[in-house]
This record gives structure tokens, sequence and C-alpha cells, in this order.
């Protein structure tokens, strides 16, 4: 890892891709936090089946880490050529992985399968793929759903997940590295398309991996099939994939189309893994204040405070233009 600084002028930057950024950031520390007490909504937390805003978020993430990398890998080829920048590459998941062991704790049953350990995972598996046609691409991201489904169907497996563990355990990974690949799809037309054939192409793929994922969660029997981030079975991922489709369509059409700017955003989303590390410490220490029956009011009170320590870690690094790179 390494703390550099960020050229201001002449970067680049699709400000949809860091508005988009920074909204998963903004969404993991408010249902991260809220999701602690008993009196908040149950769209703040993270049930054994259900789709809720919770569980919108972790796939946010993963397809956000899906539009960079492609990109990312294809930049690094040509400064540093194709071996180099795989062996880069790989390096970077696994130091990710290890930061999200030491993050967890090493539970190989439970714990340890969250979203950092999940990211460098479905990055390793995705990277033999990612500079394949986008056809391969999407072919493969349903080629590991299906594996995954199967095995949690016909192995044992989905009971054990289900008893045990969490995020679809150690087997999980194949079914996130599902959205990674989802990702890389959109950032394509995203840099090859007009806007206005962008905006078509993606709301009709999202639209359509929405309603194959609310099809899906219909098949019986329902807890093999059914919207479930805890199993990760076909229909939520694929569903998820289609939001994040269409949510980042809005925030293309908000910040690079209407130039606004939803206020925080972008500087939310320039240090994910500093934020993720920094709510992740404060939300931990947060029990010792509050307990899980406080009333609403004290729960959303404590999430402002949480909340603006978070912004001003973001706001310090981005004033001194520091940027965290793994």
């Amino acid at each position: 890892m390494k703390i550099m600084e960020e050229p201001r002028i002449q970067t680049g930057r699709i400000s949809s891709l860091d508005q988009f950024r920074g909204f998963a950031i903004f969404g993991m520390i408010l249902v991260n936090y809220l999701g602690y007490f008993e009196a908040i909504p149950e769209t703040m937390k993270h049930p054994r089946f259900g789709m809720t805003f919770a569980n919108a978020i972790a796939p946010f993430f993963l397809f956000v880490v899906g539009m960079g990398f492609r990109m990312s890998l294809k930049n690094h080829i040509r400064k540093f050529g194709k071996q180099k920048s795989y062996l880069m590459a790989v390096k970077r998941y696994l130091i990710l992985i290890i930061i999200g062991i030491a993050v967890y704790g090493p539970d190989p049953v439970c714990d340890m399968w969250d979203a950092l350990v999940d990211i460098g995972f479905a990055g390793l598996l995705t990277l033999p793929f990612i500079l394949s046609n986008r056809w391969i691409r999407i072919s493969l991201a349903f080629v590991y759903l299906i594996v995954y489904q199967c095995l949690f169907i016909y192995t044992g497996y989905g009971e054990w997940t289900m008893q045990h563990s969490i995020d679809g355990g150690p087997l999980g990974i194949i079914s996130w590295a599902s959205i990674l690949f989802f990702g890389t799809v959109l950032m394509d037309d995203l840099y090859e398309r007009t806007p206005a054939v962008f905006i078509k192409r993606s709301l009709i793929t999202g639209l359509i991996l929405m309603a194959l994922g609310y099809g899906l969660s219909l098949l019986q029997p329902e807890p093999l099939w059914q919207f479930s981030q805890r199993s990760m079975t076909m229909a939520y991922p694929v569903f998820a994939s289609g939001l994040s489709f269409v949510v980042f369509v809005l925030f293309y059409w908000l910040a690079d189309m209407k130039k606004i700017q939803i206020p925080h955003l972008a500087v939310l989303g320039m240090n994910p893994l500093i934020l993720y590390i920094v709510q992740n410490v404060l939300i931990e220490l947060h029990g010792d204040l509050l307990n899980r029956k406080t009333p609403v009011w004290q729960a959303l009170c404590g999430f402002v405070v949480i909340y603006l320590l978070c912004y001003a870690v973001a706001r310090y690094m981005d004033r001194n233009k520091l940027l965290v790179k793994i």
C-alpha cells in the first residue's frame, strides 16, 4: 500500500464513477451503523432472505471494482507490459485479502467472508478473463453463478452455509465474482458508446437482469432460490447487478450530463479503503455508548456523528491530495 499525491488536473476522472463510489461508501456507513439497532426499519438490515437497501450496498462495491478493473489493467499493460501488470493485479488483490483478514479476524468459517476478502478473491477469479470480449465475460458471469448454485443445492454446502457462514461463505466468492464481471461490461459501454446509446443499453441490460433475478427468486423450493446475501444464490447477485446498472445510469445522467454533483459523494469516493477501515473501527466502538434498544432518534444522532467523523477524514485526505492505493 502506498500514499501518493493525486494529480488534480488532467486526471481524466469520471465524475459519475466517483459519485457512485461515494454513494456506496455513504450507504455502507449508513447500514453498517443503523443496522445494529432494533428500532431501525428492516430495509437497513441484512435479513437471511429478502432484498433490502442494505443488501444492495456490497454489490455496488463489487460493481465499482469491476468498472475500474479492466481499464486499469489495460493502462498498466501499456506502461509496464503484460506479465508485470498481471503480477501487480495479483499482488493488489492478495493484499486486499490480507487486510480483510486483519480487519475481520482469521475465521475461515464465518466472519472472514466479508467485503474486502470477497472483493480480493473475486478479483483473482476474474483476472484470467478480464481482457476477453464482453460476451465471454457475460457468459462467464452466468457460468460462475450456475456453478455456485449447483454446489449450493447438490452438495450440502447450502445448508452448511446458511447455518454457519455469511455472504456465501468460502465458495460465495464464485458468486461475487459474477457481479465484478458485470461491472466491466458497463465500463466498456461507457468508454465506447455515445451518451444516448450508453444510457439506453445500460438501462435495458439492468432491467433485464433485475427481471431475471426476480424471476429466479420465485423458483421453488424458496430457500434455495429467493433473494439472500447470506446464501449468495443466483437471484440475489443477478438482481443486484441489474440494479447497479440502473443506479449508475442515474449518477451518469446527473454528474456527467447535467453536471450536478451530490454534495460529499465525490470526496467520499476518493479513498474507499481508508473510509471502510475508519468506519469499521468507529462502529466497533459505538456499542460502548449505545445499546441495541436505543430509540431511533438517538441512533440517528449517533449516525450523524459517525458519518461526520468519516467525512472529516475523507475531506482531510482530499484537501491534502492524498490517495491511498494498493
